[in-house]
C-alpha cells in the first residue's frame, strides 16, 4: 500500500517550508546573537555572543512550553496552506515527536516519571494548546514520542505502520524542538558541545519544527510536480551511544539505511543522503564510517551526494528529522535532487537511530544535476 506525502509545514530561522527550503538550497544563513547567554574566554574584556539559529518573529518573548507551542502553532498554519485541516476527522493520526522536558530545563510531571510520561505531559500541553489557538477541534487519535534526533523517525514509523495497516487514511506527524534557550545553552556550553571561537569543533544551536501530512490518497501538489512516497522507516539501536567507553563503528545507522534501501529493489541512481550530522566530532566519526559501509554497497555509488540541514537551520534537536524530511521532500518535487530517492539518517545522542525513506514517483525521474 503506498504512503503519499500529501502536504509540508515548516517554522525555522529560514522560514516557512517553501522559502526555507529554496534558501538552504541556495546555502543562505541567518544566523544570531542568543539574547541571554554569551560566553566569557580567557584574556576577553567583553562577553562573546554565541551564535544561533531562531525564528525571526514568531517565538520571540516566548519561553518553555510557550515557545514550543508558539512553533506548533507556525507549523500548523503553514501546512494548513496546502491541507485543510479542519476537514481532517477522527481517521487521521497526529503523532508528535518532542524532546525530554528534563533536557531543556522544563520542569513537568513529578520527581518520579519516566521519560514517556514526561514526554506525554509536554506533548498534551502542547498539543492542546496549538489547536486551541488555531480554534482546531481535533477527533483523531495522538500519540507523543522522544528520542532525541530519532524521535521524528519512531513517529513516522508509528504514522506508516498505522496507514498500512489500520484503517486510518490520514496522519499528520510533526517534530518540535528548541535549543536556543538560556538553560540549554548553559548546559550545552557546560559540556563543551557548542561551536565558538575557540572551540571549531561543535554544534549551532537552532529552534524549529515541521510537520508532514501522510495519505494514502494520491494527490501531487500541482501540476507536473511528482509524487512523493514514504517507502520505508527503518530503526535501530547503536550499542555505543555518546558517552560509551568506545566510539561508534557506525554499523547500527548503516544497517537502518541497508533494510531502508532494499525496499526499492533496483535504484535508478544512487540516493541521495540527508544527514543529521551537526558538527560534533562524534558525529563526524560515525558519519565517516556509516559512508564507509554505505560505499561498499554497488546500489549506493561510489560517492553518494549528502545533504546537511544542520549547515542552515542549526541543530534542531527532534525536529531535525522533521526538518530533513522537508528538505528531502521538496527537492524531490523541485527535481534538484540528485536522486529520485532520499534516503534521511538520523543519530540520536543515545542509542537511538533511524533511516527514512523517500522516492518520486518514477514517472518524474529527478534531474541528474548537484543540490
Amino acid at each position: 500500500m503506498k504512503v503519499f506525502v500529501s502536504g509540508l509545514g515548516m517554522a525555522s530561522c529560514l522560514g516557512p517550508v517553501v522559502p526555507a527550503c529554496a534558501a538552504f538550497r541556495a546555502n543562505l544563513q541567518r544566523p544570531s546573537p542568543a539574547l541571554e547567554t554569551d560566553l566569557s574566554l580567557p584574556g576577553d574584556e567583553v562577553p562573546q555572543p554565541i551564535t544561533v539559529r531562531t525564528l525571526p518573529v514568531a517565538t520571540f518573548g516566548f519561553t518553555g512550553v510557550g515557545r514550543l507551542v508558539a512553533l506548533a502553532c507556525e507549523v500548523l498554519k503553514d501546512l494548513w496552506t496546502r491541507a485543510d485541516l479542519e476537514t481532517l476527522g477522527a481517521e487521521t493520526g497526529f503523532y508528535l515527536a518532542l524532546p525530554d522536558p528534563l533536557e531543556r530545563g522544563l520542569d513537568l510531571g513529578g520527581p518520579d516519571d519516566t521519560v514517556a510520561q514526561r514526554i506525554e505531559s509536554l506533548g498534551t500541553r502542547v498539543l492542546e494548546a496549538s489547536l486551541r489557538n488555531l480554534g482546531l477541534d481535533w477527533t483523531g487519535p495522538y500519540r507523543f514520542f522522544g528520542g532525541g534526533h530519532a524521535a521524528f523517525a519512531q513517529a513516522l514509523h508509528e504514522a506508516h505502520a498505522q496507514l498500512q495497516h489500520s484503517g486510518f487514511r490520514s496522519c499528520v506527524v510533526m517534530g518540535l524542538d528548541c535549543l536556543v534557550e538560556e538553560s540549554t545553552l548553559e548546559a550545552l556550553l557546560e559540556e563543551h558541545r557548542l561551536k565558538t571561537p575557540d572551540q571549531p569543533v561543535g554544534l549551532t544551536p537552532g529552534e524549529a519544527g515541521a510537520a508532514l501530512l501522510l495519505s494514502l490518497n494520491e494527490a501531487a501538489p500541482s501540476p507536473g510536480v511528482p509524487n512523493v512516497l514514504l517507502r520505508a522507516v527503518r530503526l535501530g539501536r547503536e550499542p555505543h551511544p555518546r558517552g560509551s567507553d568506545r566510539p561508534s563503528d557506525g554499523r547500527a545507522l548503516a544497517g537502518c539505511a541497508r533494510d531502508a534501501f532494499a525496499t526499492v529493489g533496483q535504484a535508478w541512481s544512487p540516493p541521495l543522503l540527508v544527514s543529521d550530522h551537526n558538527g560534533e566530532e562524534a558525529r563526524a566519526r560515525e558519519w565517516g564510517m556509516v559512508l564507509l559501509h554505505l560505499r561498499a554497497q554497488d546500489s549506493m555509488g561510489a560517492g553518494p551526494h549528502a545533504w546537511y540541514p544542520a549547515l542552515g537551520f542549526g541543530d534542531v534537536g527532534a525536529a531535525s528529522g522533521a526538518v530533513a524530511v522537508c528538505v528531502a521532500t521538496r527537492g524531490l518535487q523541485r527535481r534538484y535532487a540528485p536522486s529520485s530517492t532520499c534516503l534521511i539518517l538520523s543519530s540520536a545522542d543515545d542509542s537511538g537511530r533511524a533511516a527514512m525513506l523517500l522516492e518520486a514517483e518514477p514517472s518524474f525521474p529527478s534531474k541528474d544535476a548537484s543540490p
